[in-house]
């Protein structure tokens, strides 16, 4: 019986070494954040949704981000993440080359905001003629949009306005404040994480048509099962722990599917990305 007993107890103990080498082993998931904020900001507030999805999948996960939207892109379409953050139009681009898989986007409406000083003397399109504008990464699908819209509306960069980038919306924003620039196009979630100080330097001067936000990919050979990651996705709420806190920080408000005919509408941009990245070569 004793004999018995501590074979057992020494196959009890080997089943739990083996268990606990076989998790050490397990290699794991890269979550890349497009680098819409500063890298201390951006993986601070996802380190609640990292939590979250590591303790539904049971699977040890890594944020990483990077230094911009070109770069970023290049690592993502070079098999560096396994789930992705990006762009709309990036997404696309990398659901049309490669086969990522749209899964989830948020629900929080996506326009570009253009921001201006308080007491600025610009009240009208027309005001902005011999200023500067900035933003964010000239690949932000906002920017694109921010820049052809303006065109639209006859300010061509370089000869109705200068146009200069920004490491971020944030610093675009701080721009604006410090009366560096004239405007800054940003995002509604960059907007929402302004410090006072800077929201209180700072006016709305317009807010553009709605346009698609970023959006949650899963690369085809990552062995990641996206239906069971969808539905955790799409089960982040305010409800659980972890989405209390994510929401609160960045100020969504949840996620929602994407559909098929939203993806192809994102075509138009996804070429002018690919044309963007082109010519930085």
């Amino acid at each position: 019986m004793k004999r018995a007993y501590r074979s057992f107890l020494s196959c009890l103990f080997l089943f739990v070494l083996m268990q606990g080498t076989a998790l050490a082993d397990t290699k794991p998931l890269r979550i890349g954040i497009l680098p819409t904020l500063s890298p201390r900001l951006l993986l601070k507030n996802y380190e609640w949704l990292r939590l979250y999805l590591a303790r539904e999948m049971r699977q040890p996960l890594e944020l990483g981000t990077g230094t911009n939207f070109s770069d970023f892109h290049r690592q993502a379409m070079a098999g560096e993440y396994d789930i992705l953050l990006t762009a709309a139009h990036l997404a696309r681009l990398g659901q049309r080359e490669q086969g990522w898989v749209p899964l989830a986007t948020y629900t929080n409406p996506n326009r570009a905001i253009l921001l201006v000083t308080r007491n600025s003397p610009i009240n009208a399109l027309e005001d902005l003629r011999g200023k500067t504008v900035t933003s964010a990464d000239p690949l932000a699908l906002l920017v694109i949009y921010g820049r052809q819209w303006l065109l639209e509306k006859g300010l061509k960069a370089d000869r109705d306005y200068q146009y200069i980038n920004a490491p971020s919306f944030t610093s675009a924003a701080h721009a604006v404040a410090q009366q560096q620039v004239a405007l800054a196009i940003v995002s509604p979630s960059s907007y929402k994480q302004l410090p006072d100080a800077i929201k209180n330097e700072t006016r709305i001067f317009l807010t553009l048509p709605e346009i698609p936000a970023v959006m949650w990919m899963v690369h085809p050979k990552s062995g990641v099962d996206a239906a069971r990651l969808k539905r955790l996705l799409l089960g982040f709420t305010a409800d659980v722990v972890e989405g209390k806190e994510f929401y609160q920080a960045t100020g969504y408000e949840g996620m929602r599917e994407v559909s098929a005919e939203q993806m192809r509408m994102l075509d138009v941009y996804a070429d002018e990305a690919k044309a963007l990245m082109n010519n930085q070569r």
